[in-house]
């Protein structure tokens, strides 16, 4: 008796659908979204009469004919997903797969008449297929998937859109080492994009998968160093993060301090374009000098291979930054960890600034750049190019 209720309410269903037009169709898929989250195949069987399959079959015939045209996609995406996500529902993701699915998914991708809100379901839709296994991981980056998602990440500027499409190349990587270093590889080629967006959440993914392509190159850390200039916050921030977690590998090491160095000291270019208002390169080397602090503070094997590749003259430059407060504070912590954790640096300052300056530069160093004179910045600078530590071979604690 249950059974044939059923097959009689698919029966209705399936005629409003085949005669109903676009609103019609709207509302049918609305309703059976809002009453079929988080349902097992099972259970979809039971309610269509063990013919489920007839109403997906129509909703992605549907969506075959009309996705090109624009319209309300990201409904029909969304009940797919209903089918796709329930467990026990193999038979439906096989279904979905043979009609070309995945190849319509990724066409939506690169549609510009497609809203923000149908991208997102789409990458929702293939991060779904992702998670159900290695084969179909595969089946989507043999499909050009992963270039697909960069390039939608990368024409983006909706915060959603590029979070759903790193979750989607996250869930790519995992368990699927066949195609890891590709999606390493398209996440580093969106750090020097010009939208910020982008740029923020292709260091996010390369922290989340670094550790699953081995030790970085060079390469990588330079292009992460260049996030450091970045006028957004959460774009630093980002860099930051990963820098810290670079540093770790040995390969780089010395790569990443030294580069963090660099950045502290301004290039000609730089100098010939200063003005008052804060550049990049101030905000390079605030943030520099912020993260050079806290990798020295973690470890004094850091430390001491920042002070012998002149980390201290780099930080008196900053400190001669007039035009950018931040810097010269964030440069004067720095600097003043340097100073109690290597008597060579507290000796080159006190000779360099005299007793009664270093006294004070201990007590207040965020103010001490208020109360040193040119001529006594530029002593400091010519004298610590380089300091020879005592114990060089040093190592973390």
């Amino acid at each position: 008796m249950v059974k044939k209720i059923a097959s009689v309410t698919l029966q209705q269903l399936l005629y409003e659908w085949d005669h109903g037009k676009t609103k019609a169709r709207e509302r049918i898929l609305s309703n059976f979204i809002a009453n079929h989250i988080n349902v097992s195949g099972p259970d979809l069987e039971e309610e269509f009469a063990d013919a489920a399959s007839l109403f997906l079959t129509r909703i992605t015939t549907w969506l075959r004919l009309t996705y090109l045209l624009g319209g309300n996609i990201n409904i029909q995406l969304d009940s797919v997903k209903i089918f796709l996500s329930a467990s026990c529902g193999q038979r439906y993701l096989s279904e979905f797969l043979e009609v070309g699915g995945i190849l319509t998914l990724l066409e939506i991708l690169g549609l510009k008449s497609a809203r923000e809100i149908d991208k997102c379901s789409a990458l929702q839709l293939l991060e779904t297929i992702s998670k159900c296994g290695r084969k179909y991981k595969e089946v989507i980056c043999e499909s050009y998937g992963v270039r697909a998602a960069a390039e939608c990440m990368a024409r983006s500027f909706s915060a959603d859109t590029q979070q759903n499409g790193l979750s989607l190349l996250h869930s790519l990587a995992q368990g699927n080492p066949r195609y890891q270093k590709q999606i390493h590889q398209v996440l580093k080629d969106l750090l020097p994009s010009t939208n910020p967006g982008t740029q923020k959440v292709a260091a996010q993914g390369l922290r989340q998968i670094q550790k699953l392509v081995g030790s970085p190159t060079p390469s990588l850390v330079e292009n992460v160093l260049a996030l450091l200039r970045s006028v957004h916050s959460d774009v630093q921030y980002e860099a930051s993060q990963l820098l810290q977690m670079l540093v770790d590998y040995e390969d780089v090491r010395e790569v990443v301090v030294c580069g963090l160095i660099a950045l502290l000291t301004p290039t000609l270019d730089d100098v010939s374009r200063a003005t008052d208002a804060p550049l990049a390169q101030h905000l390079q080397q605030a943030a520099a000098a912020k993260l050079l602090g806290i990798l020295c503070d973690d470890s004094p094997k850091l430390a001491a291979l920042a002070v012998r590749n002149g980390v201290v003259a780099g930080l008196a430059v900053v400190l001669s930054n007039a035009r950018h407060r931040n810097s010269q504070q964030h440069a004067a912590r720095t600097l003043a960890l340097l100073v109690e954790m290597f008597k060579e640096v507290e000796k080159t300052l006190c000779e360099s600034l005299g007793q009664e300056i270093l006294d004070e530069f201990r007590r207040c160093p965020e103010d001490i750049h208020e109360k040193l004179s040119p001529s006594q910045l530029d002593k400091l600078i010519a004298r610590n190019t380089q300091i020879t530590l005592v114990d060089s071979d040093e190592s973390d604690e």
